[in-house]
């Protein structure tokens, strides 16, 4: 693994966060992008796209605090508040970056009168084009390692509790998400696409369904129930979610 990319004396360019920048810029590409294939405002997403990057950054933060609050609250202190900001020790939630995006989009659109619908379809595929980089970067810095395996492909990591080949999870991650952006994208020639709100659905409903089948194969620790991993409850709720509202919408267009 190479958490770190390059040194500069006291300066420290780590991998994860150079991915990550990678992925917001590949977010705002293929926003633009869809922008104009949708027709829709590019003034918008100029004016709100970096509030609504850090509302996703701000609720990622809070969403990990309030997750592992014992490493923040063991005292209340100046220094402990100030470490709220040191976002820099990677604790972010990307369960809350997506939620805070969500959030802010919602506020944003509804504030100008936009389409919300359209403006979440055209985030869900910048999103998960943005994961595609992110799992590249998670890789690189050893984070959300899988479990042993006695595949060809499998890779030794020296921050899991393995010493022996394990899945590349965040390779899986990297690639389904990447596959999930390209054939989304596509599908806005498609007369799908012409129902607002549609390629959110599948967005969430694919993306849910490859995070149950990724969960059985990671080896990190996690928060489970009844031997369910934390990440997959998320996921099958999401994607029992999305199905109720495929059938929803489904019948009250045959229904009209």
């Amino acid at each position: 693994m190479y958490p770190i990319l390059l040194e500069f004396g006291p300066i420290t360019i780590y991998s994860l966060w150079i991915f990550v920048a990678i992925g917001f810029f590949a977010a705002l590409l293929i926003t633009n992008k869809l922008v104009q294939k949708n027709r829709v405002p590019l003034r918008f997403i100029s004016n709100y796209s970096l509030a609504i990057f850090f509302g996703g950054l701000i609720m990622s933060r809070i969403v990990y605090i309030i997750r592992n609050y014992e490493l923040f609250f063991q005292d209340i202190s100046f220094v402990s508040f100030l470490k709220f900001f040191h976002i820099w020790d990677k604790g972010l939630s990307p369960w809350g970056g997506v939620l805070g995006i969500i959030l802010g989009l919602i506020f944003f659109a509804r504030k100008e009168g936009e389409s919300v619908r359209k403006w979440l379809d055209i985030f869900s595929v910048s999103i998960l084009g943005a994961i595609t980089f992110i799992n590249i970067g998670a890789f690189l810095d050893g984070r959300n390692y899988g479990r042993e395996t006695g595949l060809p492909w499998g890779i030794i990591a020296e921050n899991s509790i393995y010493a022996v080949p394990i899945h590349p999870v965040q390779i899986y991650a990297a690639i389904y998400s990447g596959i999930l952006t390209i054939v989304l994208y596509q599908l806005f020639n498609h007369k799908i696409s012409k129902h607002p709100g549609n390629i959110t659905l599948m967005a969430i409903g694919g993306y849910s369904f490859f995070k149950i089948l990724e969960e059985f194969m990671r080896g990190d620790e996690s928060n489970t129930l009844f031997g369910i991993r934390e990440a997959q409850i998320y996921a099958l709720l999401a994607l029992l979610i999305t199905i109720i509202l495929f059938l929803v919408r489904k019948y009250k267009k045959t229904n009209t």
